[in-house]
């Protein structure tokens, strides 16, 4: 089912995308001059910027779709007639200003709904582990951060991964392309890692083991780079600040 989800969706996406951006070919710049005896007919048009997810109703009472006119010869075949036909549905992408609404970019929200599978990137698998607030950050991770995970392998700390992709925290998941609505840390300690399956059979053991799994937060433009390891026959070796000499 989730399959024929998707597919239905990467049409709707494609269809819509490619219309639009059609008809707006005309509607920009010196195309206006087209409108000289022209036969106009009546389109729908994006005013102002729609998130995705947003509701076709919402859309309509905001003033989000308007009412416009173009050249016959220049409306998309699929082109929205009747406004009314956006209720009770979703918009399957980020919209821009300016773009003919045609058939396929607002659909019903359960054929909108992405699985929790769906969210996984391509040759990834899902893990979960659970951590507490100490070796979790103070609670201050969100889906969607990345983390590096550290483990205690014979009394010495290792970094085991870096830059670790949070997918789920909970059953929160990570915003997608196009989403606006804040994500925030929902309260679990159930963090879900996007890994290939050789990484989450690794993280699956070192958090198993006594010590459990030690995360840190990187900001977004973190690289990985080699790092020794922490032994007690080292903690006192190195420059006097953390952050070199």
């Amino acid at each position: 089912m989730s399959s024929r989800r998707t597919l239905i969706i990467c049409v709707a996406v494609v269809a819509g995308l490619f219309s639009a951006v059609s008809a707006s070919a005309f509607l920009s710049g010196s195309d206006q001059r087209a409108y000289k005896g022209a036969t106009l007919v009546k389109v729908f048009k994006v005013s102002k910027d729609v998130a995705k997810g947003y509701s076709g109703d919402d859309a309509i009472s905001g003033e989000f779709v308007k009412s416009d006119e173009m050249p016959q010869e220049f409306r998309p075949a699929t082109a929205v007639t009747d406004i009314n036909t956006l209720r009770g549905k979703v918009a399957v992408t980020a919209l821009s200003a300016n773009q003919v609404v045609v058939d396929g970019m607002f659909v019903d929200p359960k054929v909108a709904q992405v699985t929790a599978a769906q969210r996984i990137p391509a040759g990834q698998v899902a893990v979960t582990v659970s951590v507490d607030q100490v070796k979790g950050v103070a609670g201050l991770l969100v889906p969607g951060d990345r983390v590096n995970i550290m483990v205690n392998v014979e009394g010495a700390q290792q970094t085991m991964y870096q830059n670790v992709q949070i997918l789920f925290i909970g059953s929160t998941a990570a915003p997608e392309a196009g989403d606006t609505q804040a994500v925030a840390n929902p309260g679990s300690g159930l963090l879900t890692f996007a890994v290939p399956q050789e990484a989450a059979a690794k993280i699956a053991l070192a958090a198993a083991q006594p010590s459990g799994l030690y995360l840190t937060l990187v900001p977004p433009d973190y690289k990985p780079t080699e790092i020794p390891g922490a032994t007690t026959g080292n903690l006192l070796s190195g420059s006097d600040t953390p952050y070199g000499p």
